[in-house]
């Protein structure tokens, strides 16, 4: 499994990206982690990205797994964890299966559960029969953000979005529609902040504050000029935000 990294003191960072994204998506922030002297990780998980050839099972419990297994092949057996989009929800799933490997939890553009999975299950039906090509990814990528993004940017977030195996995206985008976490929320005892996008038409703050209200302690913050990717669309408000809470006390 390709992981991007950075050295520095731990605990480390693990960042871990949304769906039909890759370790791109956590560059810049992996790089402003590594500039303040702060081990990070950012893998790009099966069937995604530079990993597109590794196996699954791709699925929200099964992606948790796989990355406390990187962790261990890595010497790392406490990290903080930051997930957005598909990755947070992946973020949750680790915090509740693997509980003593975290000890800071950011949540980016995620939910507890989907407003409408029925149709998140239908799009993924949909998705199995039809060609996995410029033409499927172009609308995904597009629905990132708030704004329409530069031809060249875009292009490369489309070259991302398509290095993905159709299996991958099929199968992963099943089970995030049937992921359900809610109920499990109160379990999760370390801290933990949850930035969402003001924009975002698929994770709503309203999302957001349905986990605020579930995680003991939890802080809700809202980017107001963001859509589903915050972490690129309003990057220094973000990391004013991110960095303080990811690097915590050291």
């Amino acid at each position: 499994m390709y992981c991007l990294e950075r050295s520095g003191t731990v605990p480390a960072v693990l960042c871990i990206h949304g769906f039909c994204q890759s370790s791109a998506y956590w560059a810049p922030t992996v790089e402003r982690l590594g500039q303040a002297g702060v081990r990070s990780l950012a893998p790009d998980l099966p069937g995604f990205g530079r990993s597109a050839s590794v196996l699954g099972p791709y699925t929200m419990a099964g992606y948790a797994d796989r990355l406390a297994a990187l962790l261990g092949e890595r010497g790392q057996e406490r990290v903080v964890v930051v997930g957005s989009s598909m990755g947070g929800v992946v973020a949750q799933h680790f915090v509740l299966r693997h509980p003593g490997r975290c000890s800071r939890l950011l949540l980016v553009a995620t939910g507890g559960a989907m407003a409408d999975p029925k149709a998140g299950a239908a799009k993924a039906a949909a998705m199995a029969t039809a060609p996995w090509d410029d033409e499927a990814v172009r609308p995904i990528v597009a629905g990132f953000f708030r704004q329409p993004l530069p031809d060249p940017q875009l292009q490369d977030l489309q070259r991302v979005a398509r290095m993905a195996s159709h299996q991958a995206a099929v199968e992963s985008a099943q089970s995030n529609a049937e992921s359900q976490t809610l109920e499990r929320l109160h379990e999760i005892r370390v801290p933990t902040l949850i930035i969402q996008g003001r924009h975002d038409r698929a994770r709503t703050p309203e999302h957001g504050a349905q986990m605020r209200d579930r995680i003991p302690g939890a802080r809700l913050e809202v980017l107001e000029g963001s859509g589903h990717t915050p972490q690129l669309e309003e990057p220094e408000a973000f990391h004013r935000l991110a960095l303080p809470f990811l690097i915590g006390d050291r």
